[in-house]
């Protein structure tokens, strides 16, 4: 098999992973309200249905990026994706027999099995592509996966509307046999690093702080940042991540290596794949609630609105990679960080106006901006060692995850303060403007964080010339 039918076969398995994921995600937000009314849980339950998976992913996923510079990227991207078959079918059959805690433990091997797939998916393209093509590459790979993903809570919709919430989740098998079909096709040799113990303890030290920490932040959004429960699990979540760097400092081959922080590009691509997703969240979540509660639109056309600023993504995509293997990354992370702040402006104005049009704006420059904000972990991951680049994928999306919990919540709290205080200050007001007035102000909070991150992005450094010169390795008959 030629190199070029290599690279090919690299970027579409790479953008299957991502996809399978994405359309997982997609029948569980979709059809959460079908699956709490159909299995006769509350709402409190039902979020376990979501939050389950994402605890595991995010708990596990730096694990399976490790594994798979020990392993190889393909079996440990095979393997998860068997996983998640797995889990799927089980979810789906535990639907057809309204079993919760069935449905659970399918939800729970999704999640793990996305751990283990989706580093493989980013890191293959590192393996694949010298370092002057990746950017190209990562930007067809987010093209394709960001296509399926406008478009894929829409269909799940009809499905479950049509015929049932179970049945969603055969799109999730269907989507991960896609991609184990494609990696059949990836052949080449992947330079293995030194065998080293593996960090048991470390591992499950990472696993407990994330738990922790996770469940508190989701918490925090119903109880408040200052409810001892939310104090306690944050504080114990805190302790235990302590422990780890104390520990992981201390130990030869650690599963993260935090001196790996000193290098600049990594240690700010790690801090703006968490900080994208403040803006993000306001012009997703937010922006979605607030169109239908304040603007009092359908779901049906929230979601359709839903779609273009995910287009604008798939636009971007390719672009922001063509401007990484150019000139480096300082220049689109940089104008996608301009572009996020950008979109918080209007929607500081748009958002009291009660103007769908600006905010609706506001949110197709927000979903361009973070196009162009992707190639900083090409950059991050391009920067580091070979024998941590793995760990180093599982960090990044680790840091998007963690980034939803935590904004998701600090967003909610402060959504609530806000508007006990505008309703306080305008007697008889109306929700739906206190709401209003409260998002505007959540806005410009958002864009003062993000002009920190936009000084941030400006720090990255572009990689030199000769750098770019490094081939490909050899395709081979093996993985």
């Amino acid at each position: 098999m030629n190199e070029a039918t290599v690279k090919r076969f690299a970027v579409l398995t790479a953008a299957a992973g991502l996809s399978t994921w994405a359309i997982d995600m997609a029948a569980t937000q979709v059809g959460l309200p079908s699956m709490q009314a159909a299995l006769g849980i509350s709402v409190t339950a039902s979020q376990w249905i979501l939050n389950l998976t994402l605890m595991i992913l995010a708990g596990i996923v730096t694990v399976g990026g490790a594994l798979g510079d020990r392993l190889g990227r393909l079996r440990v991207f095979r393997i998860g994706l068997l996983i998640v078959i797995a889990g799927a079918a089980i979810t789906l059959v535990a639907g057809l027999m309204n079993t919760f805690a069935l449905v659970l433990v399918g939800r729970g091997l999704e999640g793990l099995g996305a751990a283990l797939f989706l580093p493989a998916s980013t890191a293959l393209l590192l393996d694949v592509f010298p370092m002057a093509e990746r950017g190209g590459a990562q930007g067809k790979m987010m093209m394709v996966s960001m296509t399926i993903t406008a478009f894929a809570p829409t269909i799940v919709g009809l499905v479950i509307q049509s015929l049932s919430w179970p049945i969603t989740y055969g799109f999730t098998i269907l989507a991960a046999a896609a991609a184990l079909f494609l990696q059949r096709k990836v052949k080449y040799e992947q330079r293995m690093v030194q065998q080293t113990p593996f960090d048991y303890v470390g591992s499950a030290l990472l696993l407990l702080a994330v738990s922790l920490l996770i469940i508190g932040i989701m918490q925090a959004g119903s109880q408040g940042l200052t409810s001892p429960t939310v104090l306690l699990l944050v504080g114990a979540g805190l302790v235990v991540g302590a422990a780890l760097v104390i520990l992981s400092l201390r130990k030869a081959h650690p599963l993260i290596q935090f001196r790996l922080f000193q290098i600049r590009n990594v240690s700010i691509g790690v801090f703006i794949s968490l900080m994208r997703f403040l803006p993000n969240v306001l012009m997703g979540a937010f922006f979605a609630r607030y169109v239908q509660q304040v603007l009092g639109l359908s779901p049906t056309v929230a979601g359709m609105l839903m779609i273009v600023p995910v287009l604008a993504q798939v636009v971007c995509a390719p672009i922001a990679g063509k401007m990484l293997d150019k000139g480096g990354p300082r220049t689109p992370v940089a104008l996608g960080i301009g572009l996020l702040g950008v979109g918080l402006v209007l929607l500081a104005f748009g958002f009291p106006a009660q103007n769908l049009w600006l905010v609706t704006l506001a949110a197709i420059i927000g979903g361009a901006g973070f196009s162009f904000t992707n190639p900083v972990q090409m950059a991050a991951l391009s920067a580091t060692p070979l024998e941590q680049r793995g760990m180093l994928a599982g960090i990044l999306p680790l840091a998007g995850q963690f980034g939803t919990a935590l904004f998701v919540a600090l967003l909610t709290a402060g959504l609530g303060s806000f508007m006990g205080s505008y309703m306080t200050a305008n007697p008889g007001a109306s929700e739906a403007a206190a709401q209003a007035a409260a998002l505007g102000k959540l806005a410009w909070i958002g864009l003062a964080a993000t002009g920190v991150t936009l000084v941030t992005a400006l720090m990255l450094r572009n990689p030199q010339a000769a750098a770019t010169a490094k081939p490909a390795p050899r395709p081979a008959s093996g993985d």
